[in-house]
C-alpha cells in the first residue's frame, strides 16, 4: 500500500492530505481478505499504512467473534486507544482528541456495533462485515464531522459480485468466492455475523484470478468462504467445476481453498483433487468432534463414519494429500466416553496438524443456552490430552518427510537460534526453514526446491537444492 504523494486529494467536498492508517486484523483468512479491501479503498483517499499506532490518523480494528481469545484481545486493544485521544486538541464535550479517528469493523461490530459506539467514547464509528466496500464513505463521514455512528446493514441484492483487491505486493492472494453460511451449527456465530450464503459466478471468479495473475503477478490463490464447498449451489455451479477451470489459468502455480464443511464435499470435488494439477496437496476439513452424539448436538449433519470415508476418498484421489482439521474440546455436557471418541479419531484419521480449542459460548447461539455441567478444568485437561496425542502422531508423520524434496514458496526470513534462515510453505502447507546459499541471497517470494534434513512435530528443516526464481513455468 505505497503512497508517495505529498499533496492533497479531493474527495467530494473535502481535501484529504496524506494521512496514515493503522489496522489490526483478528481471526480468519476472510478477515484478512476484508483488510486488503479496506486498505485498497483507503489508498485512493490518500492513506498509507503504518505499523506504529502512535503515527496513525485513522485506527481501525477488523474484529473476530468466533473465538473468545480474539474477542478479549480486541476489547483490550480498543481500551488502550483512549490514550490516543487524551493529548492536545481535545473535544470540550468528551475530553478526547479530535484529530485521531478510531473505528471498529468485522464480526463483533456486525452484532454489537451500536453497543460499542455507546460504551467506548473514543470509538468514532463501527461497521459490519457486509459494508466493507463502503469504508470510503464512512471515513468521509467521519472527517466531515459525523461521528458516533454504526453501519451494520446487509447486502440485499441477489447477486454477489466483487473484484479482488490486493495491496501487499505478495504473489499470494485471497479470493473470496462465497460469503455467509446456512448451516447454523449450534456453537457458531458466523451466520449471524456474515449472513446467509451467496456465491459469485464461476466466470467472474475465473476472470478475477486471470487478472490477478496477469497484472499483479499472483501465483498462488486461496479461495475463501465460510462454507466454500457450497459455492455455486444456487447458480448450478460447483467448487469442483471452478477448480478445474482455474487449473487452466496460465501463470497460476498453486491453488488452495478453505474452509470446508464435510457435509458438502461432493464427488466432483474429490475428482478435482485427482485431476487438477495446480490444486495443493492439503485439505483442511473441520471435524469438531470424534463423537456422533456430540456432532448431533453441534448440528453438524454428518457422522464420524461419513467423515472417515470422505478422507479415505480424498487420499485415494491424491495419495500425496495431507488432512488437517478443527476440534472443539469440552462441548457442553461432553462425557468422558465422547471425549475418548475424539482421541480415537486422532488415531483413525492421522491428521497432519489440528487447530484445537476449548469450547467457548458465543452469544446468540444454541450452544450458549445449553445447561452445561463441565468445568474449565475438565475442558483444559481434555484439550491438553488431545494436543499431546496429536503431537505424537504429527511427529511420526513429519519424520517421513526426511530425505524428500519439496517445492516451497518462500515467505520470510528470520533468525533461528542466531542463524539466518528463510521460511516457506510446501504444497501440503508445511512450513520449511532453510539456510541461504550466501548471507546476501534474497529468496523472498522465490520458488525453491528444498530437501528435508530433519523434522519434528512442529518444525521442519531443509537444505536448498534449487532456486527457481520468482516466476516458474
Amino acid at each position: 500500500m505505497e503512497n508517495t504523494t505529498t499533496h492533497s486529494v479531493k474527495v467530494g467536498e473535502l481535501d484529504f492530505p496524506p494521512r496514515k492508517v493503522w489496522l489490526k486484523t483478528y481471526g480468519c483468512q476472510m478477515n484478512y481478505h476484508d483488510t486488503e479491501r479496506i486498505l485498497s479503498h483507503l489508498s485512493g483517499m490518500n492513506f498509507t499504512r503504518t505499523e506504529e499506532q502512535s503515527e496513525a490518523d485513522l485506527v481501525i480494528f477488523n474484529t473476530c467473534a468466533v473465538r473468545d481469545l480474539a474477542n478479549q484481545k480486541f476489547y483490550s486493544h480498543l481500551g488502550e486507544t483512549k490514550k490516543l485521544k487524551t493529548n492536545p486538541d481535545v473535544d470540550p464535550e468528551t475530553g478526547l482528541k479530535k484529530n485521531v479517528i478510531v473505528a471498529a469493523g468485522g464480526c463483533i461490530a456486525q452484532t454489537e456495533g451500536k453497543d460499542l459506539i455507546s460504551k467506548y467514547k473514543q470509538l468514532d464509528f463501527a461497521f459490519g462485515t457486509d459494508v466493507v466496500d463502503n469504508i470510503g464513505e464512512m471515513v468521509y463521514r467521519a472527517y466531515a464531522g459525523d461521528r458516533k455512528f454504526a453501519v451494520t446493514s446487509w447486502d440485499k441484492s441477489e447477486n454477489y459480485s466483487i473484484e479482488t483487491k490486493i495491496t501487499n505486493g505478495s504473489p499470494m492472494a485471497f479470493v473470496n468466492i462465497i460469503k455467509g453460511c446456512d448451516k447454523f451449527c449450534s456453537y457458531c456465530i458466523v451466520p449471524f455475523t456474515r449472513g446467509r450464503e451467496k456465491s459469485r459466478r464461476l466466470a467472474e471468479v475465473v476472470t478475477d484470478v486471470k487478472r490477478l495473475v496477469e497484472y499483479s503477478g499472483v501465483q498462488e490463490v486461496m479461495l475463501l468462504g465460510q462454507n466454500v464447498n457450497s459455492f455455486g449451489k444456487d447458480n448450478g455451479e460447483s467448487l469442483g467445476e471452478l477448480i478445474m477451470e482455474l487449473d487452466k489459468v496460465q501463470g497460476l502455480q498453486r491453488l488452495r481453498y478453505t474452509t470446508s464443511h464435510p457435509y458438502d464435499v461432493t464427488d466432483d470435488l474429490v475428482e478435482a483433487h485427482r485431476n487438477a494439477k495446480k490444486l495443493a496437496n492439503h485439505l483442511h476439513l473441520p471435524v469438531q468432534s470424534g463423537s456422533n452424539t456430540v456432532l448431533q448436538r453441534m448440528l453438524r449433519e454428518y457422522t464420524i463414519e461419513h467423515y472417515l470415508t470422505l478422507i479415505q476418498k480424498m487420499r485415494a484421489a491424491n495419495p500425496e494429500m495431507i488432512i488437517s482439521t478443527d476440534i472443539i474440546a469440552g462441548f457442553p455436557n461432553e462425557t468422558e466416553e465422547e471425549h475418548q471418541g475424539t482421541m480415537k479419531l486422532l488415531d483413525d484419521a492421522q491428521f497432519d496438524f489440528i487447530y484445537a480449542y476449548t469450547f467457548s459460548p458465543r452469544k446468540g447461539t444454541k450452544a450458549a443456552r445449553m445447561n452445561d455441567v463441565l468445568t474449565d478444568d475438565i475442558r483444559g485437561r481434555r484439550l491438553r490430552e488431545i494436543q499431546e496425542k496429536q503431537l505424537k502422531i504429527q511427529a511420526n508423520i513429519r519424520s517421513q518427510m526426511i530425505g524428500k524434496t519439496y517445492r516451497v514458496l518462500v515467505e520470510e526470513k528470520g533468525l533461528n537460534k542466531g542463524i539466518l534462515k528463510w521460511t516457506g510453505r510446501t504444497s501440503c502447507y508445511r512450513l520449511v526453514h532453510f539456510e541461504p546459499e550466501t548471507q546476501e541471497k534474497d529468496y523472498l517470494w522465490h520458488w525453491v526446491d528444498v530437501e528435508i534434513t530433519s523434522a519434528t512435530a512442529l518444525s521442519t528443516q531443509g537444505k536448498i537444492i534449487r532456486d527457481l526464481g520468482k516466476n516458474i513455468q
